[in-house]
């Protein structure tokens, strides 16, 4: 009975725990869910409006999806078309081309078949087989067209014979009036004047030592002339200007003795040598050439005291490499470059001492040459005076320049006397032919202008009649430059109506 009542309380005590076991749950899942609910709330409230942008965005991102597949869609069914139309353009000329192939098999077919009844036709007409007839046709037409060749070239040549000279005077105008450098009138100087007779002998010393010491160590001759002078005596220009420095700084010592004089010639010789690298380097740079030898350079400066009828070599090189540039600017196929080249190097030789045996532009040339210049400039130095037939237009531009450079007014200078016994002599010589009627000297003696009398010369003895005048100029003148000799033949006719 006892465990009866143990079991039932038992039982009891298990029922009222489970009921109070489940009531705790329930107030547990209800504080749970009233803490997800909170922290529900309290996630929304602090990413709402991240949450709501991204959605937002989300949606913008959906509608221009939408946008772009309907885009794409459309260029889809575009592109698609535009095919198809293609691909039927294709077929249609495919058709087309096969067509023509047709056509023209045919028609090569009718063309053989022609040609071959022509054959026949002509072999029956002129009694030659094919290969004999091919021979005439192909003669006849090669006669045809050197005819209509001399033609052209006959006509050609007298176009340039009419025109060639004034288009020559043209470039050379434009070219001169282009180059405004100043006539240099500048001399060598060979003269030193003593200001009286103490300096005098103080620069003479005793016996006339330090003179003789100067002489010796400059190699050229000083001369004390009757007005009271240092005259200097050297061919070669250099040494001269050596001496003429070396006397002038000699003036204005007090005391001078031989060590003084050994001191300033050395003072003086790495002066001249100095100046003459600068000068070299100047006018080479002056004309854009600074890849040139430094010893074409130097030969460059030593033209500074080299003068040729009375016209200064280093300024008539650079001039000429100026105006040889303008006249390759104007003409126009020739490098501006290497005409200044070209022109700047034509004399270089007159630098080279007499010790070197040869005309200038040769000894010049070779010197160029050994010194790295290139054929067609070493050419144009050479043949500036014929010593080498010129054979590119650059040597002609070379040669043309020399001319105006040497002709310019002011350039060179000589008297009155000498330019009257140059127009004299070739007066003399033109008037000592038979059938001269009237000589005209023109261009300051450079062009010989002959009249003649028609009834005795005839035309072919007026072409040989102005090659001897001129070879009897060249033989008997010296001259600078050119002289044309011009031969005119005219021929009048007379007749009385009564």
């Amino acid at each position: 009975m006892r465990k009866r009542q143990a079991i039932a309380r038992a039982e009891a005590e298990a029922t009222r725990l489970i009921a109070e076991a489940k009531e705790e749950a329930e107030h547990l899942m209800e504080e749970a869910k009233l803490s997800a609910s909170e922290a529900e709330d309290e996630i929304w409230s602090k990413h709402e409006k991240e949450i709501t942008d991204l959605e937002a965005r989300v949606k913008l991102l959906d509608e221009d999806y939408r946008k772009k597949r309907s885009q794409s869609d459309r260029n889809y069914s575009q592109d698609t078309r535009e095919i198809q139309k293609q691909v039927q353009g294709v077929q249609d000329l495919e058709r087309k081309m096969a067509e023509r192939q047709e056509r023209y098999t045919n028609q090569k077919s009718a063309n053989e078949k022609l040609r071959a009844n022509l054959i026949e036709e002509l072999k029956k007409l002129s009694g030659l087989d094919p290969e004999a007839l091919k021979t005439q046709l192909a003669s006849d037409i090669e006669r045809e067209l050197q005819v209509e060749a001399k033609k052209k070239i006959t006509a050609y040549e007298e176009d340039v014979r009419l025109h060639s000279e004034e288009h020559a005077k043209k470039i050379i105008a434009a070219a001169l009036n282009r180059f405004p450098r100043a006539a240099c009138t500048e001399r060598g100087v060979g003269v030193v004047e003593i200001p009286n007779e103490d300096v005098k002998k103080r620069m003479l010393g005793a016996g006339g030592r330090n003179l003789t010491y100067l002489q010796e160590l400059c190699g050229a001759e000083i001369v004390i002339s009757e007005q009271n002078t240092f005259q200097i005596s050297s061919f070669d220009p250099v040494k001269r200007e050596v001496t003429t420095r070396c006397l002038e700084k000699l003036l204005h010592e007090r005391a001078p003795t031989e060590e003084t004089v050994k001191r300033l010639y050395d003072k003086t010789k790495n002066d001249v040598s100095r100046k003459i690298e600068a000068d070299g380097n100047r006018v080479a740079a002056e004309l854009g050439q600074r890849d040139m030898h430094p010893e074409i350079k130097k030969m460059l400066g030593t033209l500074r005291y080299r003068y040729s009828f009375a016209q200064n070599q280093h300024f008539h090189v650079a001039e000429v490499g100026w105006l040889c540039g303008l006249l390759a600017s104007e003409l126009g196929s020739v490098e501006v470059s290497h005409a200044k080249r070209a022109g700047l190097l034509h004399d270089v030789g007159k630098a080279m001492d007499h010790a070197i045996e040869g005309g200038h532009a040769v000894i010049g040339a070779e010197f160029i040459h050994q010194h790295g210049e290139k054929s067609h400039i070493v050419h144009a130095v050479k043949a500036h005076h014929y010593e080498e037939q010129p054979s590119t237009d650059l040597s002609f531009l070379v040669i043309a320049a020399d001319a105006m450079s040497g002709a310019r007014p002011g350039a060179r200078r000589s008297t009155v006397n000498l330019y009257n016994q140059k127009i004299e002599a070739l007066t003399t010589i033109a008037e000592g032919f038979r059938g001269v009627n009237k000589t005209l000297i023109l261009n300051a003696g450079r062009e010989v202008r002959i009249l003649v009398d028609g009834r005795r010369v005839s035309d072919e003895q007026s072409l040989k009649l102005c090659r001897q005048i001129a070879d009897k100029i060249e033989d008997e003148c010296q001259y600078p430059g050119q002289i044309k000799v011009v031969v005119i033949r005219e021929t009048h006719a007379e007749a009385h109506a009564k």
